[in-house]
C-alpha cells in the first residue's frame, strides 16, 4: 500500500514553470544550517527538512511543546500592587522617574515559559558513495510538499516529505533506483527517558523541562527538569520492501515513514494529563493509522485540507524563472527586477501561516511552530505588544479568518487568569494582559525586579488583541465570534474604566503609561515612564469604540455601557508635537533613539481600523520620516503598512527592497532582512514579518477601512502589472483584480448577503459607484 506514490515529477508537470516561480522555493544543494532548512507543519506538528540526499535530518516541533506547567504563573514571587502603583504615580508627576521605575520593578514577576525544540528524525541512506548529481530540494507551496531528487553513483533517489493536517502525522518516503541500505534514528534536545525499537517501530519518550529562563535573563541554570512538566513522545512508523538487520534496512528500494508526535499539554491555561506513556499511545495510534493508508490517499487528503485554505488568494507578477539563490542575488546585487519574488514571499506569509496555526492548536508564536534552539530567544512566546498582532494580519484579509480562532482561545484563557492579575496587581475589576503570555496564558509582568518599566510594564496587551479580533469582524468573520467577544469587551472595558486617571480639567488619561518599548531623555538618565502614551490612548479609544458598537447592536442599555461613553467623551486623543509629529508621551519629552524600532504611536493609523483626522494622518507621515526606514525586519513591515495606508507607494517600495536583504551581510543587531529559506530576521529568525507582510502588501493592494473599497492605493511601481484573486474587502467582499498599461478589472463579490449591494470603489482619483456582485472595468488613466 505504502508503495502507491506520487512522484515529484508528476507534481513538476503539474504545476508547470509560472507556477514554480509563484509557489515554489528551490535550491541546488542542501541546507547546511537551519535558517536554509524548509519549513512544513499542520499547525501542531512543525518540521525543518535539510533536504540531504543520502543524510536527511528532519527537526521536529509540536506546538504543545512547553516549558513549564498550568502552575507557572504561581511561581513566587506574587505581590499585591496598588501601593505600588499609586508610588510610580505621584514619583512620575515629580519627576522622580528612577523612584517611580524601582516601585515598578517591585511588582515583577519572573518569565514566561519557552517553546521548545521537541525531536530530531535522521534518515541516512548507506551504500552509493559520491557526490550527488543532478541535485535539487524544493518546497511546493500549494501543495506543502517538501521533494528533494538526484542521483549518486548512478543511483537515482527522491525524498518527499509532508505534514498532513488531515492524519495529523508527517510522512517521509524515498524511492531510489537500486537497493540501497536505510538508518533511521530518532533524538531529541530534551530529557530522554526511553527509546524503543521494536521492529517497524522507533520511538523516545521525553521528559520536558519545568522551567526554562530566556537568554536575556542571565540564569545559572536557564534550563531546569525536577518540577512539575510535560511529557511527550515521538513515534515513527517504517514501511519498506528490503530486510531489517540490527536496525538497518537493507536492500531497499522504496521506503515510507509516518511520524506523530504527543504531548501530555491540554488546553491553554489548563493542568496537563497523562504521562509519557499515555503519549507514546496516542502518538502510535496516530502513526498506526496512518500507515494503513495508501500513499496517495494520505497525500491526497493532505493536499485537499492545504489547499482548502491556501488557494484562496494568489498573487500573479512576472520574474525571474532561477532557483531561489539566484533570485535572490540578482536582488541583492540590484542588477535585475523580480516582481515574483514579491508574489512568493507573500504566497509563503499565507503558507507559514496555514502551517503554524489553525482551529484547535496554539497560536503562531515567535517562531510560527518552528524552533531549534533551547533556550530560544525570546522564549519564543507570544509577545503581545507587536508581535503576535502582527502574525495575524494577513488572516482575514486574504480569506484565512478562521485562522484567527487560536488567538480567540489564548485571550479567553488570558481574561481567566488575568483576572487574579488586575485584582492584585492593580485593585481592578476585569482582567489583565501584560506583554508577555506563553501556552499556558501567563498575563503578569515580567522581570524579576530587574528589567526596565519601558517594556515591562504595559498592561494593555489584551487591549490590543481584543481591538484587532473585534476588527476582524467587519471582514465577514463568523458570527459565533462576536458571541465569544462579548464578555471579553466587558471585562476588558471594567478594567480600562478602573485603570484611567482624570487630569485637573477632567480629561481621562493613564498613569504610569509606556510607549513599547522607548526610552526618554531626563536629567541624568533616560526613562520609559511618563502619562498618556500615544498608544494607550489610541487603544482604548478603539476598545471603548467596538465596546459601544456591539453594545448598540446588543440594545444594551447597561451601566456599564454609560459609564464607557462617558469615558470616552473625556479621554485624551493623541496629540501633535511642536515639530508636527505624533507625540509619543504624554509631555514634550525627547526620545533618547528616534529611530526606535516601535511605531507603538501609530497604532490608530495600521493596524487601526479608523480613518484619523488629515491632521493626525500627517502628523503620522511626520512620525515615520522621523523615525528612518532602517529597523529590524518586523518593523520594516509595520512601516510598510503604515506607509501603505499613507497611500505612499515609493515608500512601500523601498521598504519591501530592504526587507528583501541578505542576511548574510552583518548590518548589526536592528537590520532586518532574509535568510536563505526566507524566513525573516529581528535578527534573529522572528516569523512576525514572514507573516505581517502578508497584510503590508494586501494593504497595497486593497484598502476598505474609509467605507470605499480603494483599488491599488499604494502599489509600488517596480513590481508592474499583475492581477491578485482572493482580497477580501469590508463588509466582506471578494476583490479579483487585473492591473496593467490598459487599466484595472475588478470583479467584486458578496460573502455574505449583508455584503451585497451599491459600493463605492476608488482607483486613484477616480470614483465610481458599483453594483456587488458585479465587474468594474476602468481604462487607463
Amino acid at each position: 500500500m505504502f508503495g502507491e506514490s506520487v512522484y515529484p515529477y508528476a507534481l513538476l508537470e503539474q504545476t508547470g514553470t509560472e507556477m514554480a516561480d509563484l509557489h515554489v522555493l528551490r535550491y541546488p544543494e542542501p541546507a547546511r544550517e537551519w535558517v536554509e532548512a524548509l519549513p512544513l507543519g499542520n499547525g501542531r506538528l512543525g518540521a525543518m527538512c535539510f533536504g540531504g540526499l543520502l543524510s536527511e535530518r528532519i527537526a521536529l516541533n509540536d506546538d504543545t511543546a512547553w516549558s513549564g506547567s498550568a502552575d507557572s504563573e504561581r511561581m513566587p514571587p506574587l505581590v499585591d500592587g496598588a501601593d505600588a502603583i499609586d508610588t510610580a504615580r505621584l514619583a512620575i508627576a515629580e519627576g522622580r522617574y528612577d523612584d517611580a521605575g524601582r516601585a515598578l520593578r517591585a511588582i515583577q514577576h519572573r518569565h514566561s515559559q519557552a517553546y521548545l525544540p521537541l525531536a530530531d528524525l535522521a534518515v541516512e541512506i548507506v551504500g552509493p558513495a559520491g557526490a550527488p548529481e543532478g541535485y535539487e530540494r524544493m518546497l511546493d507551496l500549494r501543495t506543502a510538499t517538501h521533494t528533494v531528487r538526484g542521483s549518486v553513483a548512478g543511483a537515482g533517489i527522491e525524498r518527499r516529505s509532508w505534514v498532513s493536517a488531515a492524519d495529523g502525522v508527517l510522512v517521509h518516503e524515498i524511492s531510489c533506483t537500486n537497493p540501497v541500505s536505510v538508518r533511521v534514528l530518532l533524538g531529541t534536545p530534551l530529557r530522554l527517558v526511553d527509546a524503543v525499537e521494536t521492529g517497524p517501530l522507533r520511538s523516545i519518550t521525553i521528559r520536558l523541562p519545568s522551567d526554562v529562563a530566556p537568554p536575556h535573563d542571565a540564569a545559572d541554570d536557564p534550563v531546569r527538569y525536577g518540577g512539575d512538566s510535560l511529557r511527550a513522545a515521538v513515534v515513527c512508523r517504517i514501511e519498506h520492501d528490503g530486510v531489517e538487520n540490527a536496525g538497518v534496512l537493507h536492500g531497499v528500494r522504496t521506503v515510507r515513514l509516518t511520524l506523530a508526535t504527543q504531548t501530555t499539554y491540554t488546553r491553554l491555561g489548563r493542568p496537563a494529563e497523562g504521562d509519557e506513556r499515555a503519549a507514546l499511545a496516542a502518538a502510535s495510534a496516530r502513526a498506526e493509522a496512518a500507515a494503513a493508508r495508501t500513499t496517495v490517499d494520505l497525500h491526497s487528503d493532505h493536499v485537499a485540507a492545504h489547499s482548502v485554505l491556501y488557494d484562496r488568494t494568489e498573487l500573479v507578477l512576472d520574474g525571474l524563472d532561477r532557483d531561489t539563490p539566484a533570485r535572490l542575488e540578482a536582488v541583492q546585487r540590484g542588477v535585475e527586477c523580480d516582481p515574483a519574488l514579491a508574489a512568493l514571499l507573500f504566497h509563503y506569509g499565507r503558507y507559514l501561516l496555514i502551517c503554524s496555526s489553525r482551529p484547535g492548536t496554539l497560536p503562531a508564536n515567535l517562531q510560527g511552530i518552528w524552533n531549534q534552539d533551547l533556550p530560544p530567544v525570546w522564549s519564543s512566546n507570544y509577545t503581545v505588544n507587536i508581535n503576535l498582532q502582527m502574525n495575524y494580519w494577513g488572516a482575514e484579509v486574504t480569506g484565512l479568518s478562521e485562522l484567527l480562532e487560536p488567538v480567540l482561545d489564548l485571550v479567553e484563557a488570558a481574561a481567566r487568569g488575568g483576572a487574579e492579575t488586575a485584582e492584585r496587581l492593580y485593585g481592578a475589576p476585569g482582567w489583565v494582559l501584560h506583554h508577555n503570555s506563553d501556552a499556558w496564558a501567563y498575563t503578569q509582568q515580567i522581570g524579576h525586579g530587574r528589567h526596565d518599566p519601558a517594556y515591562v510594564f504595559w498592561p494593555l496587551g489584551g487591549v490590543w488583541l481584543l481591538v484587532q479580533l473585534c476588527d476582524a469582524l467587519a471582514f465577514g468573520a463568523a458570527d459565533h465570534l462576536r458571541e465569544r467577544l462579548s464578555p471579553l469587551l466587558r471585562g476588558a472595558v471594567e478594567f480600562v474604566l478602573s485603570w484611567l486617571r482624570a487630569d485637573d480639567e477632567g480629561r481621562l488619561g493613564t498613569s504610569p503609561s509606556t510607549s513599547p518599548e522607548n526610552t526618554f531623555v531626563v536629567p541624568g538618565g533616560t526613562s520609559g515612564l511618563s502619562v498618556d502614551s500615544a498608544m494607550d490612548l489610541s487603544l482604548i479609544a478603539q476598545l471603548l469604540d467596538r465596546f459601544a458598537e456591539f453594545s448598540a447592536d446588543a440594545g444594551e442599555s447597561s451601566s456599564l455601557v454609560a459609564d464607557a461613553a462617558r469615558a470616552r467623551a473625556l479621554l485624551k486623543p493623541p496629540r501633535i508635537d511642536r515639530e508636527g509629529s505624533v507625540a509619543e508621551w504624554g509631555g514634550d519629552q525627547v526620545a533618547a533613539d528616534p529611530h526606535h524600532r516601535h511605531l507603538s504611536p501609530l497604532v490608530f493609523l495600521y493596524p487601526g481600523a479608523d480613518e484619523p483626522t488629515p491632521e493626525l494622518v500627517a502628523a503620522a507621515a511626520r512620525f515615520l520620516d522621523r523615525r528612518g526606514d532602517e529597523s529590524t525586519g518586523w518593523s520594516l513591515v509595520w512601516k510598510m503598512a503604515l506607509r501603505a495606508r499613507l497611500r505612499d507607494a515609493p515608500a512601500v517600495e523601498r521598504l519591501l527592497a530592504m526587507l528583501m536583504r541578505d542576511m548574510a551581510e552583518d548590518r548589526g543587531a536592528f537590520s532586518g532582512g532574509l535568510y536563505p529559506n526566507l524566513f525573516a530576521a529581528h535578527p534573529p529568525f522572528q516569523i512576525d514579518a514572514n507573516l505581517g507582510v502578508v497584510g503590508a502588501l494586501a494593504e497595497a493592494l486593497v484598502q476598505s477601512h474609509r467605507g470605499e473599497i480603494e483599488l491599488l492605493p499604494a502599489w509600488p511601481a517596480s513590481l508592474g502589472a499583475g492581477s491578485v484573486r482572493g482580497i477580501i474587502a469590508r463588509p466582506g467582499i471578494t476583490v479579483d483584480l487585473a492591473w496593467g498599461d490598459d487599466g484595472i478589472t475588478a470583479t467584486l463579490t458578496p460573502n455574505h448577503p449583508g455584503a451585497g449591494g451599491v459600493h463605492r470603489v476608488r482607483w486613484g482619483d477616480r470614483v465610481v459607484e458599483a453594483e456587488v456582485p458585479g465587474v468594474l472595468r476602468l481604462g487607463s488613466r
